[in-house]
């Protein structure tokens, strides 16, 4: 008769061998842990259940890469962090998506949108803005604040569609390297 109670080695090998039940006893064993490490870590607008669900899934799904020789509840943990990393650089993605072509119909059709990220991002973007050349500002500033098309501004403005088109373009590709300054060291003091 097999014992009942096993290693956590044990069930780490039977877990790597597709063992439902060695998988079913680390769950129960950890994911008062890993929601733990969830609630402290992920934003509040994020389920820690949820978290604590997609590592086990995450796990099961590469159970085959597990070495049972290495401490489980790191490398468990490791899955956790990196899930939890990604849920920061979704939330980031989305802030960034602001100088994207669509920035006012998203922010007035998803207004949780503005509480996935600190303030210190909206501010730190809206300084970035500021230190955009002032006839290019003026530019960006109607196409994404005011929705004005390319061709209105060209009009308002007795320039040509293209060279709006360029301004918003340079607008844009100093905003995303700029901001992604910000977002890396956000990450190396939020990390360290």
């Amino acid at each position: 008769m097999e014992k009942l109670l096993h290693t956590e080695k044990e069930l780490v090998e039977k877990l790597k061998e597709g063992d439902s039940f060695a998988f079913e006893v680390l769950f129960y064993k950890y994911r008062n842990k890993v929601k733990g490490f969830a609630q402290k870590m992920v934003p509040s607008q994020i389920d820690p259940e949820e978290t604590v669900q997609e590592v086990f899934v995450k796990l099961w799904l590469k159970k085959e890469m597990i070495n049972p020789e290495k401490d489980f509840q790191s490398y468990l943990f490791s899955i956790a962090k990196n899930l939890v990393l990604d849920h920061l650089k979704s939330a980031v993605n989305r802030k960034l998506y602001f100088v994207d072509e669509h920035f006012q119909q998203d922010l007035q059709s998803d207004e949780s949108l503005e509480h996935t990220i600190p303030t210190d991002f909206e501010e730190q973007m809206l300084s970035l803005i500021e230190q955009i050349p002032e006839r290019r500002r003026e530019i960006f500033r109607l196409s994404r604040f005011e929705g004005m098309t390319y061709k209105q501004i060209a009009e308002r403005l007795n320039i040509t569609e293209n060279t709006v088109d360029s301004q918003i373009r340079n607008a844009l590709a100093f905003l995303r390297k700029e901001f992604r300054k910000f977002v890396v060291l956000f990450f190396l003091l939020f990390l360290k």
